[in-house]
């Protein structure tokens, strides 16, 4: 409490100090006079304090609130009333965004009315115990987490809500720790994406790529410029790998180790000095139907994903006969495609539950209010993380960190220095399609000036705004997956920043070769091989005791 309160604050005090400070920098009359290009190093305030507050107090609503108060004032020359308004008008507008934005608002509020059904019929305990019967060691409880994550690669955001409302049930009865269930999931939604060639995300990439292609007349085919560079895409790779090293050996190290042993000797699946009921986990209270079954969380979560596929691809316009199927889920509107699947599945749960007598329709609406309220934190979390990002934005926070890190330097340092630029500008924002639409414009005049190669040269733009789309405090898929495996946040952004640390030094040792060697299969295996001796150096560097993994289910009593 002691620390929140310091923390607070010291927030308050930097607030004060930038209103009196920022109108001697003289940024409020060039904005007024002509938007800058960027406000210099004001541009870093909002993320910084919004980041650093979140670490130091361990609240991430009021830090999120103080960075966008910090980039408002920056914006009105210091103006408080000015900021008040510019800050209210950010926060409207961003998470009001029908194009996008309030979609995936709509679509988190349906699937909490999803999972509020499926707790409404028992489904959940109901497929614990058949999990108990049929899954035998916590490993494979784990290994099946991890692959239900890789096979949603669609869509992140659906892959984030979807995992964790499935497996919840498995990996608690085994005594996985909320926070181990969060960062397979986070790390099982943005960085397969990137990997599997048929996504939303390839789509998007692409449309960056194809205007600059036509411009510096580059005879490319943007899509096969994406798949090409995959192998080169080091940072995906190896955080996927870290979640299959981590659940079949006794490697765990930081943070991580101490939620897992602290979870094993059944203290609690969930740092309860952080949160007593994280979001998603909010369902104690609410009746249960005793004629549940596995079929009644099965049925739903599957008719979601089947559903969300269909809605896809008519979004894309399979069904006019516009393109083929995948191409079609490709290029749809996923957006949309979310609250469409969700809304169907919805309907068809409620009847599906009623015709089956498991819970009545009535019974059905409340569980899907008590649904709706269990993702409010969630909803308030992710509505201050746009804000911020739109705020960052505004300020050319991406702007100014490529312009002072991207000066002159040789063709080897290319790729390294383009990672590593990626990677913080996507960290500071939390947004990584955000910090592509930045530097893929200045990395492809680079690469033709320079006449290097272009694949390891997009990969390392690619990892490095993954990495910050996966771990960054204020990315709304790191949010989301934190609210699907019922983890309080900041324990999430805690325990998974190691690891994303070490496959990103790891990642950028493996783009630093790739400037001396076009060998990217060697240097793919020679920092594959590096990843595990950094992993097996951290995991003896770490002084805490090494969490004892059970290999059979542990007694459904003593799962909390």
């Amino acid at each position: 409490m002691v620390t929140i309160r310091k923390g607070f604050v010291w927030g308050i005090i930097i607030l004060l100090i930038l209103s009196f400070a920022i109108p001697a920098f003289g940024e409020g009359e060039a904005a007024k006079a002509e938007k800058p290009a960027h406000y210099g190093f004001l541009s870093l305030l909002p993320p910084v304090l919004a980041i650093g507050l979140a670490m130091i107090t361990k609240e991430v609503l009021s830090s999120l609130v103080i960075g966008i108060a910090a980039g408002a004032l920056t914006l009105t020359g210091g103006n408080i009333i000015e900021a008040f308004k510019k800050a209210m008008e950010l926060l409207i507008n961003t998470a009001g965004d029908p194009s996008w934005n309030f979609r995936v608002l709509l679509f988190t509020v349906l699937l909490g009315a999803i999972i509020g059904m499926v707790s409404r019929a028992n489904g959940p305990q109901a497929f614990g115990r058949w999990a108990e019967k049929h899954i035998k060691s916590r490993s494979i409880s784990l290994f099946i987490t991890w692959c239900l994550g890789v096979l949603i690669f669609m869509d992140d955001y659906f892959n984030c809500m979807t995992v964790g409302t499935a497996l919840r049930p498995v990996t608690d009865r085994f005594k996985v720790s909320r926070a181990k269930l969060s960062f397979i999931i986070d790390s099982t939604a943005a960085p397969v994406c990137t990997l599997v060639p048929v996504s939303t995300w390839v789509a998007y990439v692409a449309s960056l790529m194809v205007p600059l292609f036509e411009q510096y007349k580059l005879n490319l085919n943007p899509y096969t410029v994406y798949v090409q560079m995959i192998p080169y895409d080091f940072y995906p790779w190896l955080i996927v790998l870290m979640v299959l090293v981590t659940s079949f050996t006794n490697l765990e190290y930081g943070p991580m180790a101490v939620s897992e042993r602290r979870a094993l000797s059944g203290k609690g699946l969930w740092d309860t000095n952080i949160m007593k009921n994280p979001p998603g986990d909010e369902f104690a209270s609410l009746e249960k139907s005793e004629k549940g079954s596995a079929i009644d969380m099965v049925g739903p979560l599957l008719g979601l994903i089947v559903i969300m596929l269909f809605a896809m691809a008519y979004s894309g316009g399979f069904f006019e006969g516009k393109a083929g199927f995948f191409t079609a889920v490709m290029n749809s509107d996923s957006a949309t495609s979310l609250v469409w699947g969700a809304t169907i599945t919805v309907i068809l749960s409620a009847i599906f539950y009623s015709v089956r007598g498991v819970v009545r329709l009535k019974d059905s609406m409340e569980a899907v209010i008590q649904g709706a309220k269990s993702m409010m934190v969630a909803l308030f979390i992710l509505s201050l993380a746009w804000t911020i990002g739109k705020t960052c934005q505004e300020l050319g926070t991406g702007v100014y960190v490529s312009s002072i890190m991207s000066e002159t330097f040789p063709t080897w340092a290319v790729p390294v220095t383009v990672f590593l630029i990626s990677a913080f500008i996507a960290f500071s924002t939390g947004t990584s399609w955000g910090t592509w639409a930045i530097m893929i414009p200045i990395v492809i005049p680079l690469v033709v000036a320079m006449k290097i190669d272009i694949l390891p040269c997009i990969a390392a733009v690619l990892s490095g705004g993954v990495f910050g789309d996966h771990c960054s405090p204020i990315s709304d898929t790191t949010i989301m997956s934190s609210t699907g495996g019922a983890c309080p946040h900041i324990e999430h952004v805690n325990t998974q920043l190691p690891y994303a640390l070490t496959a990103a030094i790891t990642s950028a040792v493996g783009f630093l070769m790739l400037g001396f060697f076009d060998h990217p299969f060697v240097v793919w295996f020679i920092t594959i091989a590096l990843f595990f001796v950094v992993v097996y150096i951290m995991h003896k560097v770490w002084t805490g005791e090494s969490p004892v993994k059970p290999q059979k289910a542990l007694p459904a009593d003593q799962e909390k």
